[in-house]
């Protein structure tokens, strides 16, 4: 099933649309749905968002900053088709944002002005380098979380060493540091995110790497009040929410459509892509039972 036949395009959300979806990511982003919904943001300007939006609508805090692009991140991956995101495409973007963050390095120190011994805020350019390293990097972290890689040993280890860098990443640009030993941290943060680049595209001969997903849209009728959906969710750290499993002979177990693997994109018409809250939303209820409609990314490995 093609991604944009079986939801609306996030290119056409309002800017309710836009509000709504907010209104699920972390709490401490909450204090900048105001502005959004001020502002009247789009679903076509919030996929396009950038470092220098952000700083105008008020998300002045780099690490509130990239909670943001990364869950856009993840809208842009579901907007323009789960058929195409594979773990190659997303190394190879990462090896370009690692890439990019050099060259604004090399530029901005070749400056007439520059003055590495200073300590100050470093340009916008070079933050806004840094926010898409570690975007990037959390993209190719929300793949491998929401793709089973059976006999796979080593991404555990690369899992964390990437969790672990975007972290050094953000202390750096906080610190009271020179302008050039700033820089210096950044670039070797940089050197080895390209380097497990390397090592993850090693390992991309598996025709599991390039499996693409479909949609699938699950229809869950007639919950009894208390009664459980029978559904073993894993949520990531950024909003992604992964199925593990299902208890025999629950709702979700008796529609043979759900399995594990399988990520959780819509419920109910509302978008939980970056959601931190999957199931505060409320079911259709109409006559003493619930009904539950479950939009899912399925993993193809599995049917």
């Amino acid at each position: 099933m093609a991604l944009m036949q079986a939801m609306d395009p996030i290119t056409k959300w309002t800017p309710k649309q836009v509000v709504d979806w907010m209104k699920g990511l972390d709490d401490s982003l909450q204090q900048y749905v105001p502005n959004f919904e001020r502002e009247k943001i789009s679903g076509e300007q919030l996929l396009k968002i950038s470092h220098q939006d952000l700083e105008e609508l008020g998300v002045a805090r780099i690490g509130h900053q990239e909670l943001v692009l990364e869950s856009v991140d993840l809208l842009c991956a579901l907007n323009y088709g789960v058929e195409t995101d594979n773990l190659k495409d997303l190394v190879v973007r990462m090896r370009a944002a690692t890439n990019g963050l050099h060259m604004s390095t090399s530029d901005h120190r070749k400056s007439p002005t520059y003055d590495g011994s200073t300590s100050r805020k470093p340009p916008n350019n070079f933050l806004t380098s840094v926010v898409e390293l570690i975007g990037a990097a959390k993209s190719l972290l929300a793949w491998l979380d929401s793709t089973p890689l059976t006999g796979i040993s080593d991404f555990t280890t690369t899992k964390n060493k990437i969790i672990q860098l975007c972290l050094d990443l953000t202390t750096t640009v906080q610190q009271d540091c020179t302008v050039y030993e700033m820089e210096e941290k950044i670039l070797d943060v940089s050197k080895v995110l390209n380097s497990i680049c390397d090592q993850t595209m090693r390992t991309t001969s598996d025709p599991l790497m390039s499996q693409s997903a479909c949609l699938d849209e699950v229809q869950l009728n007639n919950i009894k009040p208390g009664e459980g959906l029978g559904m073993y969710i894993k949520s990531t750290y950024d909003g992604l929410h992964v199925i593990t499993g299902t208890t025999e002979h629950s709702p979700a177990d008796m529609t043979r459509k759900i399995h594990g693997g399988d990520e959780v994109i819509q419920v109910n018409q509302q978008t939980v892509v970056s959601a931190r809250h999957l199931f505060s939303l409320k079911p259709v209820t109409e006559k003493g039972s619930s009904s539950w409609n479950v939009l899912l990314a399925v993993d193809l490995t599995t049917v």
